[in-house]
């Protein structure tokens, strides 16, 4: 969609205003509230920024060229709507291992390597639960022998 970009309506008893400053060029993208270019009166600086983001197409002004109230000043070509991100899956969803085992000449299993894409592992957190709940037993125990 083409988006034609004007010149501010200009201040009371002010015909025109004078082009200052063009910060883009033709075939620039630009982002939504890029400065575009300035023009000034003899009371004030005036800023025009993007609308939106896109290409700016056929620029009509030039710097110190003098222009008038809601003059067209250059064509934007808004970008398309990015697509929006798929919701993410649950992390059951996800959850992937690869294992690879490794056997020595005995045929025993040397080495296994276990990659999980899951936010936690499964293995890992039976191990994990496991060395808590002895940590635990542990430290009663030796609380026991420290109070008797």
């Amino acid at each position: 969609m083409k988006t034609e970009i004007k010149t501010p309506i200009l201040p009371e008893n002010t015909s025109d205003a004078k082009v200052i400053h063009i910060y883009v060029n033709e075939g620039q993208q630009v982002t939504c509230n890029q400065q575009l270019f300035d023009i000034e009166t003899d009371k004030v600086v005036l800023e025009v920024v993007s609308p939106s983001a896109g290409v700016i197409e056929n620029i009509s002004i030039a710097e110190n060229a003098h222009v008038f109230s809601e003059q067209l000043a250059m064509n934007l070509r808004e970008m398309e709507e990015p697509e929006k991100p798929v919701d993410s899956p649950d992390i059951n969803d996800i959850e992937t291992i690869v294992e690879k085992k490794v056997k020595d000449d005995s045929e025993m299993i040397a080495l296994e390597q276990v990659i999980g894409k899951s936010l936690f592992d499964k293995r890992g957190m039976i191990c994990g639960l496991l060395g808590m709940m002895v940590g635990i037993i542990i430290g009663a125990i030796g609380a026991v022998i420290i109070w008797v």
